[in-house]
């Protein structure tokens, strides 16, 4: 019998990459790089080319969260670890200064994360505000409702007042008048263009969007909203680990369970486990939903609107370039730190990721099971690893009555 070649297979850059830093962090650890897969995917998820970048953001993947992970398989001295986790973490990515921008979304070739529902820009959702419709919950009220719901869990809508006190007391200080874009952003904290959203609706001059109306849909959001949100994530992440937990070859499951969920084979080979059964995750998306339609109960949906057209004339004002010398700070995140905020610079890459990914869940319902599901699932996976569910779950609610002035 002749014999037969096998063609290697080549690997991906990203592949290349991620086991030479598992293998040289291995080597001045002492930890043997299944270990180390294993712990860091509890913190940047299964290795993928967007669990490598992760890897390499530091603010993303923090040291104490990959060194907790990596204490519970295997003690590795606090020194010995700081001293070598830049092995992980690569070459420092080029970092980008212009805060308050949307990137554009890029979770990695792993994952096929196209299959989720697109987010539109600013521009874009302001117009579907503007755009006529019934009286009914669709995606601009979810997405109206959730960007709301995280305005106010950092606290975005007090900043419009400790803008305006910080720019008085810097001017005072310098024994100068405030500055004409002070009376700039005055006039787009006062002006409140609610009349083409109510017109929209076909409700124009039907009803008010006091402050009582904005507190109430917003005491509603805070009602297990992220935590709902939340758990469905936490479901995800134990289905993916219930699956990979019977296989006998972690790197392997690993690496077929990528390619189940990016949609690049038609099935699991012969003698692969199986994926877990979803029924699970089906009803507990249907509960997120239930939630969510709880909280448009009345006048929930014109004011979840408003909200949301709140919300983003704030973020005009955070992007103003002029800002952080007016208030006497260096930068955007020196400035969010003088205002005592938690309200952070790359804010619009998480309003997009959390709305992204509830959209995603909404629309779960709609998929077709088997491989379809699969990477819908995996791409779900990779959303996630970049969202800060114990921060939003625990974050500081912005102070009561602030709508009063804005």
């Amino acid at each position: 019998m002749a014999d037969v070649t096998a063609t290697p297979i080549e690997k991906p850059e990203w592949q290349i990459e991620w086991e030479k830093r598992m293998a040289e962090f291995s080597v001045k650890t002492a930890a043997t790089t299944e270990v180390i897969v294993n712990a860091l995917a509890n913190v940047v998820g299964i290795p993928s080319e967007d669990a490598l970048a992760l890897l390499s953001d530091p603010a993303s993947a923090t040291d104490e969260e990959i060194k907790a992970e990596m204490d519970i398989l295997l003690k590795i001295p606090s020194a010995v670890f700081k001293k070598n986790v830049s092995l992980l973490r690569g070459p420092k990515p080029a970092i980008n200064d212009s805060a308050l921008v949307a990137p554009t979304e890029t979770f990695g070739t792993g994952v096929a994360t196209d299959v989720l529902p697109q987010i539109p820009d600013d521009d874009s959702f302001l117009v579907l505000l503007k755009t006529g419709g019934e009286l009914k919950i669709g995606k601009t009220e979810v997405m109206s409702a959730t960007r709301a719901a995280l305005a106010n869990r950092v606290g975005l809508y007090d900043l419009p007042d400790k803008i305006i006190e910080a720019m008085e007391k810097y001017a005072e200080g310098l024994d100068e008048p405030c500055p004409p874009a002070y009376y700039e952003i005055q006039k787009i904290i006062s002006k409140r263009a609610y009349a083409d959203i109510l017109k929209a609706l076909d409700i124009e001059g039907t009803i008010r969007m006091s402050a009582k109306r904005k507190d109430e849909l917003l005491n509603k959001l805070e009602s297990g909203f992220w935590e709902s949100i939340s758990s469905f994530n936490t479901l995800v992440k134990g289905w993916q680990e219930q699956w990979m937990s019977g296989a006998s070859n972690p790197g392997m499951m690993a690496t077929m369970f990528t390619m189940a969920m990016s949609g690049r084979n038609s099935g699991m080979p012969p003698g692969m486990l199986q994926p877990p059964d979803t029924s699970g995750l089906r009803d507990a998306a249907e509960g997120v939903i239930n939630n969510i339609n709880r909280v448009f109960a009345g006048t929930g949906i014109p004011v979840a609107r408003a909200l949301a057209y709140d919300a983003q004339e704030i973020k005009k004002i955070l992007a103003d370039d002029r800002l952080p010398s007016m208030l006497g700070a260096a930068n955007r995140e020196q400035m969010l730190k003088m205002l005592k905020t938690n309200v952070s610079a790359d804010y619009v890459r998480l309003e997009r990721n959390v709305t992204k990914y509830i959209l995603s869940v909404m629309e779960y319902q709609n998929i077709s099971s088997g491989q379809s599901e699969y990477a819908y699932l995996g791409a779900m996976l990779q959303l996630g690893i970049s969202i800060p569910w114990d921060t939003l779950i625990s974050g500081k609610v912005r102070s009561k009555d602030k709508f009063e002035k804005f």
